[in-house]
């Protein structure tokens, strides 16, 4: 297994996850979550070769529902976790150029 398709999918684990955190439920329509599902969206279209048919499919349909709900900016949690995870992606993807 790569090490990006391993980061990948252990960043997917992390957003379903959260999705199952009664804690967390409204991050699902905060922009950090959005901004998350883009750059995962991003790295996978990217990499379409490494990673499942379903995870991107999962991914693309749950950023695609941006259009669909109310997205509130940042609403300034401490620890934001998709804020953090985007930043590990971001720098990942840089370090692999």
């Amino acid at each position: 297994m790569t090490g990006i398709k391993k980061f990948l999918e252990n960043i997917y684990k992390r957003i379903l996850e959260l999705k199952r955190n009664d804690e967390y439920k409204k991050c699902l329509n905060c922009d950090c979550y959005f901004g998350l599902l883009y750059y995962m969206k991003e790295e996978l279209q990217k990499n379409e070769d490494l990673i499942s048919k379903e995870m991107l499919s999962n991914i693309l349909s749950a950023f695609n529902k941006r259009k669909e709900v109310k997205i509130y900016q940042c609403l300034g949690c401490d620890p934001c976790p998709p804020a953090e995870w985007t930043t590990e992606l971001i720098r990942k993807s840089k370090t692999r150029r």
